[in-house]
C-alpha cells in the first residue's frame, strides 16, 4: 500500500462519526441501556482517559475494540466511559 493511500484510509478512519465501530441504532436495548448508564461518550475529551488505555478494551481492529463493561460489547477506541481503568 502506498504511503498516500495508507494516509487517505487513515483519514477516512479518523474523520468517522462516532458510530464508525457499531452503529448505536443497531445495538440491542441491554447494549444502549448499559452506554447510557455508564456515561459511554465518543471521542473522550480526556486524552489521558479513552478506551484504548482502559484494561476493559480489547483492541478488534483500527480504532475498535471490545469492552467488558458492555459484555463484550463493540466501542470505539477513543471513547470513555466512568467505568474506565487505565490499565496497568
Amino acid at each position: 500500500m502506498s504511503a498516500f493511500a495508507a494516509t487517505t484510509l487513515l483519514g477516512k478512519v479518523s474523520a468517522q462519526s462516532p458510530t464508525a465501530c457499531a452503529d448505536p441504532a443497531t445495538l440491542p436495548l441491554s447494549q444502549r441501556s448499559r452506554r447510557r448508564a455508564l456515561g459511554y461518550t465518543s471521542p473522550s475529551t480526556d486524552a489521558q482517559k479513552h478506551c484504548s488505555l482502559c484494561a476493559f478494551f480489547t483492541s478488534t481492529g483500527v480504532g475498535c475494540g471490545t469492552c467488558q463493561m458492555l459484555s463484550g460489547g463493540t466501542v470505539e477506541a477513543t471513547a470513555v466511559c466512568t467505568s474506565f481503568a487505565k490499565k496497568a
